[in-house]
C-alpha cells in the first residue's frame, strides 16, 4: 500500500504546474535552499512552509484514498 501511495503522490506532483515547476521540484529546491543555511531554521515567511504543507497534504490524501479503495 505504501508503494501505491508514493506512486499516487509522485505521479501528479511531478507535473509542471506552478510557474513551470512541479511540486516535487519545488519541494527539493526549497529543502536545498533551507539546508544552505542549516543551523538557522527557515523563516516563517519562507516558501518552504507552503511547499511542505501542500506536499504533506497531498501525500496524506493519497494514502487516505488508496486505503479507502483497497480496504
Amino acid at each position: 500500500m505504501i508503494g501505491f501511495g508514493l506512486i499516487g503522490w509522485l505521479a501528479p506532483s511531478s507535473i509542471p504546474a506552478i510557474d513551470g515547476k512541479s511540486l516535487t521540484g519545488l519541494f527539493f529546491d526549497s529543502i536545498g535552499t533551507e539546508l544552505a543555511h542549516f543551523p538557522t531554521p527557515p523563516a516563517l515567511t519562507s516558501q518552504f512552509w507552503l511547499v511542505i504543507s501542500i506536499t504533506y497534504l497531498i501525500l496524506l490524501l493519497s494514502f487516505y484514498f488508496l486505503n479507502s479503495i483497497f480496504y
